[in-house]
């Protein structure tokens, strides 16, 4: 009887207990954004408040009401989309090409450790070879449309995937390769079925890091020959002393990197549903 009392006075407490640690983490993230949200608008409401009474300079550091502005008046006519489309489209093309394309070829090297020693000191060579410095050549070879800029955000881009990935094609299980060939599986079942899937999470590694450096590509080409583009709105902002134009087009750029990461979070999710499956 002692016993029966006692499971059922323990029994109601298990999914209390259940509930309170499901939501701690959802609370928890709830918590962090809104912190997040708070120590954002701080530091705009002292900005603002610094550049009207005159303890920041309005000519050096903007405001945020004069961004704002900016930012309005370039969405109504039309010009501020224009800006973000075409860089957009920028960083889309070059990074699939130069990302998602470096991503392939450095999987595919896993086929050959000799090709791969081969042309391990080219990439490096590559690697180390500065964007600004072969935004001219693009420009000079290529033209000054949008052909050029996204060649300079593929080649921002080609590197970082490349080694990442092949990284992670190497740090494959060898002894679930072994246990693959002792049930008799080709080298293309092995790559496609054990190398891909268990290589992704570097792959995804080296897209997320590649937003930041295919966005860098597409501004400094703009900056070297554009007529449109969220850096030759930056340029044009520098070069008339619009510091307002400029920090415009800051803002513009770090939320585009946001949007780019949460379209990257969401192929992650994709890719690691594929892989457990």
């Amino acid at each position: 009887m002692t016993t029966v009392l006692t499971e059922q006075s323990a029994a109601p407490t298990r999914p209390a207990r259940r509930r309170t640690g499901a939501a701690s983490p959802h609370r928890r993230r709830i918590e962090l954004h809104t912190l997040q949200v708070l120590i954002v608008v701080a530091a705009l409401s002292a900005w603002e408040l610094g550049t009207r009474g005159g303890a920041i300079s309005s000519f050096l550091f903007g405001s945020p009401s004069a961004v704002w502005n900016v930012l309005q008046s370039r969405g109504q006519s039309g010009q501020l989309w224009t800006d973000i489309g075409v860089t957009s489209m920028e960083v889309i093309l070059g990074f699939l090409i130069g990302a998602v394309g470096g991503s392939i070829l450095g999987l595919l090297l896993w086929y050959s450790q000799f090709v791969a020693d081969l042309t391990a000191p080219f990439i490096a060579a590559i690697g180390s070879i500065p964007v600004l410095a072969v935004a001219p050549l693009t420009i000079i070879w290529f033209g000054t449309e949008m052909t050029s800029k996204v060649v300079i955000v593929a080649f921002s881009c080609v590197v970082v995937s490349l080694t990442t990935s092949y990284r992670g094609a190497r740090r494959t299980d060898p002894d679930l390769i072994n246990l693959m060939k002792s049930f008799g599986a080709s080298r293309s079942q092995i790559f496609g079925k054990l190398v891909v899937p268990s290589a992704m999470t570097w792959v995804v590694s080296g897209l997320r890091l590649n937003i930041g450096f295919a966005l860098v590509g597409a501004i400094v080409g703009e900056y070297i020959s554009s007529d449109a583009g969220v850096g030759h709105m930056i340029l044009l902002g520098s070069s008339n002393f619009t510091i307002s134009l400029v920090i415009a087009g800051i803002a513009i750029v770090m939320a585009m990197v946001l949007v780019f990461n949460l379209l990257v979070s969401a192929l992650e999710k994709l890719l690691g549903h594929w892989e457990r499956a």
